[in-house]
């Protein structure tokens, strides 16, 4: 649908490090860049981008590929999605071919649905109808301004049962569609459709990249309904994979180095309109391990926020240990009582946000201020050393891992030896890495090595293909790369691995294409390395047809058949064999 010119000219508009950088924080190493993978869980960093190359490999998981599969990969975009998300940053106009008919694949429908969605949502809450949710329930009770309100693209479902339905159906929107997006409900008996969410505010939610993946809708009825309701999961939306805000967010985070958690979605909002940019809200839920991997992708250290009441600061505790498996620093906030982060922002202002900040302690005092470490009796005193013990094993970093066990230690007046007896934790994250490594196709170093070479020399591919041929590979994927290798440079008298990925077909073929072209040489060894590793491959065919022919000649002497075995033996001579 997009001319082949405008996808390159977008391409060679576009750094893959500025793009990848916006999700996760990239080091410079050497001529690369690495991270932690996006991709799986790991704790130390095998993602690796290359500026010069402009493509991304994962030594670890395998994934890999350019600028345009990694937004397909990474936030579920369509490869048109990719393509519009980076001409729209690189400010290029796209003139589509084809007519706008053309067909969007589910995910993308879905976020089309979502957006339209939006629109709906924004336009029910100017209505004169609701201008008390509006003025009552956002800008006196919240203390939001409309500036805020339109920043976050709040939003009102109303008290129809079809609006939605009917708002998007005039968008090329089909109710199935809805249904698909969690928009909507069918019901099974009359075979009719209704909107899911009904008189509720509507607060999107936002992938990485900006686009609106879900949304929460808060009650505004006194009724037994539950006070808050979110969209069910979709192809576009898996809940333990997002974190409400971190989209606006995540470049204030990484800039501060640090982040404040708080619960819900207003105590974000409240904070941002405050000033406080570098937040994020876990949705009343506790963390998963991939919201806190997400995380520590932008920040090494977080403080949570939560309210002063019991509920609250529970909530706090049941964080701790995922987001010190994640690799993250971890304090936390004691707001004065009856007070929650809403509430202090709207009231004292950043600046008071900062002073409890600076007055947040560590997880280890905040545990056992409630217990009296003098007279807990020894059953006490054993659970918490079980619980320090399994927290402070999570703590890949040794010097971290150290310094907390040796604070609980002091704090619980035990020897530090109590918490590590068989050191399990730390044996069973090896073992997970481990199984990552191992899970990773193994090919021929000759073979990927010659691939990585022609990356690097093409000129040599025409005189390498007359002694080599596809069928020479050991791997049907390496013969495939092969085969592409040669096709496009015949095509168009290079070789990319950027448009290589993008004709790939599949993501494995992808991340196989960028893990050869990942690979580096010496430019002053790239012509001899070329040499050799050709011969190395010649010499393994030459030695396969002397095999094959020596049985075939020891088969015809066998059954006394002189000619045949006169034919093979100038077949071995023309060989050089």
């Amino acid at each position: 649908m997009i001319p082949q010119e405008t996808i390159e000219q977008i391409r060679q508009a576009t750094d893959i490090v500025e793009i990848i950088g916006e999700f996760v924080r990239l080091k410079k190493r050497g001529k690369n860049y690495t991270a932690l993978c996006p991709f799986h869980t790991e704790r130390t960093p095998s993602f690796s981008v290359s500026q010069d190359k402009q493509i991304f490999h994962c030594f670890g998981c395998g994934k890999g590929g350019n600028v345009f599969s990694f937004l397909i990969e990474h936030e579920r975009m369509s490869f048109i999605e990719a393509v519009r998300h980076l001409a729209r940053k690189a400010n290029i106009t796209i003139r589509e071919e084809g007519g706008s008919g053309f067909k969007r694949d589910l995910i993308e429908r879905i976020g089309y649905a979502n957006q339209i969605a939006i629109q709906y949502f924004e336009q029910m809450l100017e209505q004169p109808k609701y201008q008390a949710v509006l003025e009552e329930y956002l800008k006196q009770k919240r203390k939001l301004t409309d500036d805020t309100i339109k920043e976050f693209q709040l939003g009102l479902a109303g008290d129809e049962w079809e609006g939605l339905i009917k708002f998007a159906g005039a968008k090329d929107i089909t109710p199935d569609e809805l249904v698909k997006a969690g928009l909507a409900i069918q019901n099974e008996e009359k075979k009719n459709y209704f909107d899911r969410f009904r008189f509720r505010l509507m607060i999107p939610i936002f992938n990485l990249s900006g686009k609106p993946i879900a949304f929460g809708g808060r009650i505004l009825k006194n009724e037994d309904s539950a006070k808050y309701m979110n969209s069910p999961e979709t192809p576009l939306y898996q809940k333990s994979n997002v974190l409400y805000g971190l989209s606006l967010t995540k470049d204030h985070i990484r800039n501060q180095n640090y982040a404040y958690i708080v619960e819900g979605y207003f105590d974000l909002i409240s904070l941002w309109q405050a000033g406080i940019r570098n937040v994020v809200a876990s949705s009343g839920t506790a963390f998963t391990l991939q919201q806190a991997r997400l995380l520590a992708r932008f920040a090494e250290q977080v403080y949570l926020f939560f309210d002063a009441d019991s509920a609250g600061q529970n909530a706090a505790l049941r964080s701790v240990d995922i987001l010190y498996d994640a690799g993250l620093d971890v304090k936390i906030i004691q707001p004065p009582a009856g007070e929650d982060p809403d509430s202090i922002a709207a009231k004292f202002g950043p600046g008071k946000i900062e002073e409890l900040r600076k007055a947040a302690i560590g997880f280890v005092p905040y545990r056992l201020k409630e217990v009296n470490v003098n007279s807990t009796g020894i059953i006490n005193k054993e659970k918490l050393v079980k619980e320090f013990g399994a927290i402070g094993n999570k703590i890949t970093d040794i010097t971290r891992r150290t310094l907390f066990l040796n604070e609980a230690a002091d704090a619980l007046r035990v020897n530090v030896s109590i918490f590590q007896p068989d050191g399990a934790g730390r044996k069973n994250n090896r073992t997970s890495n481990k199984t990552i490594s191992v899970s990773q196709k193994e090919f021929n170093p000759v073979e990927i090595g010659l691939l990585s070479l022609l990356f690097h020399n093409p000129g040599a591919i025409d005189e390498i293909f007359v002694a080599i041929s596809p069928d020479d590979f050991d791997s049907k994927q390496l013969a495939r790369l092969y085969s592409a290798l040669i096709d496009q440079y015949r095509n168009i008298g290079k070789v990319d691995a950027r448009s290589l990925i993008d004709s790939a077909g599949d993501p494995e073929f992808a991340g196989l294409i960028a893990k050869v072209a990942s690979q580096d040489w010496l430019p002053d060894q790239v012509e001899s390395e070329t040499v050799s590793h050709a011969r190395h491959l010649t010499g393994k065919k030459k030695k396969l047809i002397r095999n094959r022919l020596k049985q075939k000649l020891a088969e015809a002497e066998a059954q006394g058949d002189r000619e045949k075995a006169d034919n093979i033996l100038d077949e071995l001579k023309s060989h050089g064999l």
